[in-house]
């Protein structure tokens, strides 16, 4: 595992280099360039476990009828080719990479941003880690950060994409935005997306935003948790915004372990991937 550690980048730069990469933001979000450089030394074998227990109200109960997708079930998906290791793909022009097991569904969904390390190394850093972070069985699709910056529409047609050709568990899909990611997912996971969502982790953040409905208009309590990457202020307003729509967000939160004050740290990185698996919509 060594070497797979040594490997992991994850998006970093400069604030110089990603102020003059990304667009000006005219929507409602909170931003601030990237700080601080990417530490991809090997993780502290002390990193913490971040699958905190839940500190808010159960989630909302709702006949599974008024659920976007139901409650139970699956996509029921048919035609997708498995076993995947990093596959590029498309749909409707977009481009993504998707890690796909072998065997029948239904199976949950990682639906991931990355950040300007890129789609490519994003999807060897995830497949790598697979073993040690719990998502062996996990389907996932990557979308290039820097290329989809700001889209989170891309994302949206990602997954109704991947919905569509695999099994995909309704009550288990999840999302991670990194870095030059954060802007895309916040959209993708707090407008666009919101009900199909079961965990939303926002890591290495360099904006801010709120979601457009609570856990009532759900009908569930979604799971969230920010990691700073050295943007605290950024990061608490993000939980603070998901405590106050009713989100189920672990303490402590902000994520504080291993990699927490330190932009594309991998200890927080395998923190962000670890905390999923096991978390559902009910």
């Amino acid at each position: 595992m060594r070497t797979i550690f040594l490997a992991l980048v994850l998006g970093c730069s400069s604030s110089s280099t990603e102020a003059a990469s990304e667009p000006v933001d005219t929507g409602t979000t909170t931003t601030t360039d990237d700080t601080g450089a990417g530490d991809s030394s090997s993780p502290d074998a002390s990193t913490p476990d971040s699958s905190e227990p839940d500190t808010t109200a159960p989630p909302v109960d709702a006949p599974s009828g008024t659920i976007d997708p139901p409650f139970g079930g699956s996509s029921k998906g048919k035609g997708g080719a498995a076993p995947l290791t990093g596959t590029t793909m498309t749909a409707a022009g977009i481009t993504f990479r998707m890690i796909a097991p072998s065997g029948a569904g239904p199976s949950p969904l990682l639906i991931v941003f990355s950040g300007t390390e890129g789609g490519a190394t994003m999807t060897n850093n995830l497949r790598s880690l697979q073993p040690m972070t719990g998502t062996a069985g996990f389907l996932i699709a990557v979308l290039d950060g820097p290329t989809y910056f700001d889209n989170g529409a891309a994302g949206a047609t990602v997954l109704d994409e991947v919905r569509a050709k695999y099994d995909v568990d309704n009550d288990r899909t999840y999302l991670l935005g990194e870095s030059a990611g954060t802007r895309a997912a916040l959209k993708l996971g707090f407008q666009l997306k919101q009900s199909y969502f079961a965990a939303y982790w926002a890591n290495d953040v360099n904006a801010s935003g709120t979601p457009d409905k609570d856990a009532a208009a759900l009908g569930f309590a979604p799971h969230g948790q920010s990691g700073p990457g050295g943007a605290l202020a950024l990061a608490t307003e993000i939980v603070t915004n998901m405590r106050a729509k009713g989100y189920r967000v672990p303490t402590p939160a902000p994520y504080n372990g291993a990699g927490s004050t330190t932009h594309g740290a991998p200890q927080q990185f395998i923190a962000a991937v670890s905390w999923f698996p096991g978390k559902t919509r009910k």
